[in-house]
C-alpha cells in the first residue's frame, strides 16, 4: 500500500509519498480500506513535533500521520465480530495515527457504520469519527459534505496542510487515496 510517511518534523514537505507494508489487524481490530481521511489542527502541529501540551503525543519517527478515517473494512483480528466486513464507516484512531494510508487498523470498539446517504468524505469532514454514539446523534451529517470542504490527493498532503495550518476549523481538509 502507500502512506505518507514523516521521517523528520517540520514543514509539510517533510511528508514523503511511500509503499510501506499492509497493516494487519490484531485481535478486536479491524483494517479499513481508506476512502478519505481528515487533516485536522492537531495533525499540523503533530507534524512539526510540537502539540503545545496537547491530547496527543509526538509520535516515535517514521510515523504515519492522521487520525480519522472513513472507509470500507477489509479485515477483521481475532476475535471481532465479522459482520463489519464489507461496511462503511469512519473512525477516529485514538493516539495511534495511521489515516494517512490506503490502509488504516484500529480497534472495533473505534468503528461507526456509515449509512448509505452519507459519504466518506462528509463523515471526517463533519467530525463524525470523534463523536460518541450519543454525540454522534446531534451531529448527522447531510447527504453531502460541508461548504468549504477542500480535497487533496494523498499523494499532495504537504498543500493539505499548508491549508489548515494556522486553521481555527477542524475537518476541513479531506485526503483521498
Amino acid at each position: 500500500m502507500h502512506a505518507l510517511r514523516l521521517h523528520a518534523f517540520g514543514p509539510p514537505e517533510n511528508l514523503r509519498y511511500e509503499r510501506v507494508p499492509d497493516p494487519e489487524p490484531g485481535p478486536g481490530e479491524v483494517r479499513v480500506a481508506v476512502a478519505a481521511a481528515g487533516v485536522h489542527v492537531i495533525d499540523t502541529a503533530l507534524r512539526a513535533g510540537a502539540t503545545g501540551g496537547g491530547p496527543f503525543p509526538v509520535p516515535a519517527l517514521p510515523a504515519i500521520p492522521g487520525r480519522e478515517v472513513a472507509g470500507t473494512v477489509e479485515a477483521v483480528g481475532e476475535g471481532t465480530d465479522p459482520s463489519w466486513l464489507g461496511r462503511r464507516v469512519v473512525a477516529h484512531l485514538g493516539t495511534a495515527p495511521g489515516g494517512y494510508a490506503e490502509l488504516a487498523v484500529t480497534s472495533a470498539e473505534r468503528l461507526h457504520a456509515l449509512p448509505g446517504h452519507v459519504s466518506e468524505d462528509t463523515a471526517v469532514a463533519g467530525g463524525i469519527g470523534r463523536c460518541s454514539p450519543r454525540t454522534r446523534a446531534t451531529r448527522a451529517p447531510a447527504s453531502s459534505a460541508p461548504p468549504g470542504v477542500h480535497r487533496f490527493p494523498l499523494a499532495e498532503a504537504a498543500a493539505a496542510h499548508r491549508a489548515v495550518a494556522g486553521r481555527a476549523t477542524i475537518g476541513k481538509v479531506v485526503l483521498r487515496p
